[in-house]
């Protein structure tokens, strides 16, 4: 079991990716391309950890507009990219300087690039899920995002 916290897009961009993707799913079948109900952008990891206060303070971020834009692949992997600003989520839930936002939708080894760019929405709630092999994800908690412009 490992614990991460992630945004979760909405079904309507996650529809939307879904349809762009579909020749490249017919065109790389032996690819192994993840199912889009788990379609996440993580925020951070957390390993093993106990899940208590792992969001603590989240609360207090403003609820960032976002775009899935572009793709690139590392290490297997191909993501589609996150356009938005980010910046204030990453410093609150203290990430890496190397955080990259991302969500990945395949792996395998060859890899094809894709040229995507989504609708806009909004990151409402950052959840707190635990991942384990045999069980997939679960949501544990959700934190809000801010929506006041106070």
């Amino acid at each position: 079991m490992s614990l991460f916290s992630a945004l979760f897009p909405p079904d309507d961009v996650v529809g939307e990716l879904h349809d762009a993707l579909r020749p490249f799913r017919r065109a790389y079948p032996r690819l192994r391309w993840q199912h889009p109900a788990r379609w996440h952008v993580t925020v951070r990891f957390f390993g093993e950890a106990e899940p208590a206060g792992r969001l603590d303070g989240l609360d207090r971020v403003t609820a960032p507009v976002l775009r899935l834009r572009g793709s690139g692949t590392f290490r297997r992997v191909l993501w589609i990219g996150v356009d938005g600003p980010l910046g204030e989520l990453g410093e609150a839930a203290h990430v890496p300087p190397d955080w990259r936002p991302h969500v990945t939708v395949a792996r395998g080894a060859v890899l094809p690039h894709v040229e995507f760019t989504g609708r806009e929405w909004t990151a409402t709630e950052v959840a707190l899920v635990r991942s384990d092999p045999a069980e997939g994800y679960t949501v544990l908690d959700r934190v809000p995002l801010s929506t006041s412009n106070a």
